[in-house]
């Protein structure tokens, strides 16, 4: 019996190297991780050029190069920006959605203290050089959701159809 608490007591033992090893390695393969995604975000950046420059290339002059078309599908993100105002008085968004006809924009109050926006775009841009022929589809949805105050009168909102954008102003009730 003592030659199996030997055992035991050597199990034990290796057991704990083992897991001290374990250790190491999942900490060095978190340090291969975090670098990889450190080098990952890099190359993103040196490819795009920052996610700030993808948001400001929104449009792109029309070109009759190929390969500057072809450049230029994958660097128009759509990610629509809100811009929130707030006082004592009213609440006031404003939604930049380009390509959004205003007719495939739906505003949703029926969550209590949340407001939703949907909406979907659909363009095509065709692209010519010589005999190539590019033709650039984009689709794309958006659903954002924006809390409120417990105070915003969301059954008065209006909303105003501004170009590329809506501008939704809600009002508040006094405190």
């Amino acid at each position: 019996m003592s030659t199996s608490g030997k055992k035991t007591s050597s199990n034990n033992s290796d057991n704990g190297k083992r897991s001290s090893r374990n250790m190491d390695d999942m900490a060095q393969r978190d340090k291969v991780m975090a670098k990889t995604g450190q080098e990952m975000g890099q190359l993103f950046d040196s490819f795009f050029g920052g996610i700030e420059a993808l948001r400001q290339s929104r449009s792109h002059p029309i070109t009759t190069d190929v390969n500057t078309a072809i450049a230029s599908i994958s660097s128009d993100l759509w990610t629509p920006r809100i811009e929130r105002q707030e006082d004592e008085h009213c609440i006031t968004l404003r939604a930049h959605l380009p390509n959004v006809p205003s007719n495939q924009v739906r505003i949703d109050t029926s969550t209590k203290g949340r407001l939703k926006i949907y909406g979907e775009s659909n363009s095509q841009v065709v692209y010519e050089s010589g005999g190539d022929r590019i033709t650039e589809r984009q689709l794309g949805q958006i659903e954002k959701d924006i809390p409120l105050p417990p105070e915003a009168l969301v059954d008065q909102l209006t909303v105003l159809d501004d170009e590329s954008s809506i501008v939704i102003t809600i009002p508040k009730s006094a405190a």
